[in-house]
């Protein structure tokens, strides 16, 4: 369990969260934009419908072979 007796705590968790955050959203772009975008292989094209939405590749945005 984390303590947040201290002020600077509390601060350097949310910082530690948001760059975390930041990280998994690069991954996830760099991820979705060096392999395709359809599979064969049900569970693979629901890992990368979910990495999409991580990299925030949503509503009108479209990889460059589901045109």
């Amino acid at each position: 369990m984390i303590d947040f007796s201290a002020a600077g705590d509390l601060e350097r968790t949310i910082i530690l969260a948001v760059e975390v955050l930041a990280m998994m959203v690069t991954l996830a772009t760099l991820i979705t934009a060096l392999v395709p975008s359809r599979w064969d292989n049900d569970l693979a094209d629901r890992i990368f419908s979910l990495l999409n939405l991580i990299a925030g590749n949503v509503g009108h945005i479209k990889n460059a072979d589901e045109e």
